[in-house]
């Protein structure tokens, strides 16, 4: 069954041009046995999205995923070099850089994602009484006057990006000593779980948790519900790597199948075609 799905594709691939006559040396060629390299920000592996999105594909296509986890923008680093054939990010200002420069293909949306500010509950009171569980820069102005512990998120990450933004609306610059980096090897939220201490967390990663960490009732969601929290995922490939199976996986996403892969986690909106 794969191998004829593998001689539709081969076919399809060559009618639409993908192989391109005219490649410069740079551009990395693969073929369809080689895994289609697919670089996916921390949280979109962590939340089970990229796992769920590479199962679909390889069941509907016979085509393997090789997804690499990692800080968004030490992805797109390795796919401006053609390390990769294409990536899942929600970093969307550092795209555009690339975008720009045209170092990236066929970048579309495929989802929106929106993130949670976390940590302990008692601090629900305060932030009650300053009105802000879904105004986030608000209420992390608040928390930084009470020096609220807080953990921040893995460097070059998409959470880091988002962070940043929301510190910068606050108009507070985090610092010691209720403000720390996240400690290699540990992600933000199971720091800020450890050590009851806040962070921003992607909420399809916030509901993967809850399923394998059993709830507490002094730990929870403090803000939700802000647009400056809702983040566009996109889909893009290298303009350096040539994986004759890229456009194809492109369109499997904007597809029905590929659409309700991401509306199986409730924390992701597809895109309406």
């Amino acid at each position: 069954m794969h191998n004829r799905r593998r001689a539709l594709i081969r076919m399809s691939a060559a009618a639409a041009g993908i192989a391109a006559p005219a490649l410069t040396p740079a551009v990395q060629r693969r073929s369809l046995d080689d895994p289609f390299r697919l670089a996916v920000d921390l949280a979109l592996a962590d939340s089970g999205l990229a796992g769920r999105l590479q199962r679909g594909f390889g069941r509907d296509t016979g085509v393997a995923i090789s997804v690499w986890p990692g800080p968004a923008r030490e992805l797109l680093a390795a796919l401006e070099r053609g390390e990769h054939d294409g990536a899942l990010l929600n970093t969307p200002r550092a795209e555009e850089e690339l975008d720009r420069l045209g170092l990236l293909r066929d970048r579309r949306q495929i989802a929106t994602a929106d993130f949670l500010i976390v940590g302990p509950t008692l601090l629900r009171a305060g932030i009650d009484a300053m009105h802000a569980r879904a105004l986030a820069a608000q209420a992390l102005s608040g928390l930084a006057q009470a020096g609220a512990p807080f953990v921040g998120a893995t460097e070059g990450s998409g959470t880091r990006e988002l962070e940043a933004l929301l510190w910068r609306t606050a108009q507070v610059a985090p610092q010691a000593p209720w403000y720390r980096p996240s400690s290699p090897g540990q992600g933000a939220l199971a720091a800020a779980r450890a050590g009851l201490a806040c962070a921003l967390v992607e909420r399809g990663v916030w509901d993967a948790t809850a399923r394998t960490v059993r709830p507490g009732k002094d730990f929870g969601v403090l803000v939700e519900g802000d647009p400056l929290l809702r983040v566009p995922v996109h889909a893009m490939r290298s303009f350096r790597a040539d994986h004759p199976a890229g456009r194809l996986f492109m369109k499997w996403l904007s597809s029905r199948t590929g659409r309700q892969a991401i509306a199986a986690l409730p924390a992701y909106r597809p895109v309406s075609p």
